[in-house]
């Protein structure tokens, strides 16, 4: 249970600074100054998301497992 905490906290402060660096980013650009929502799912939220799914793929029973604990 200890290792599932840690990869969710991991996954989650990797969508928060993404998406900070996103809104940083987009405050120095010289056009367009509003947040990017397309750069920040693919460079955030999917690469956060994406070992889950694979978890979900090669081992069901984790997920399961996580769920009933």
């Amino acid at each position: 249970m200890k290792y599932s905490k840690i990869y969710l906290t991991i996954s989650l402060v990797w969508i928060i600074v993404v998406g900070y660096l996103v809104w940083a980013n987009g405050l120095y650009a010289r056009g367009d100054k509003s947040f990017r929502l397309d750069e920040w799912i693919w460079f955030g939220i999917i690469p956060a998301l994406a070992p889950y799914l694979f978890v979900f793929i090669w081992k069901p029973e984790a997920i399961k497992n996580i769920f009933k604990s």
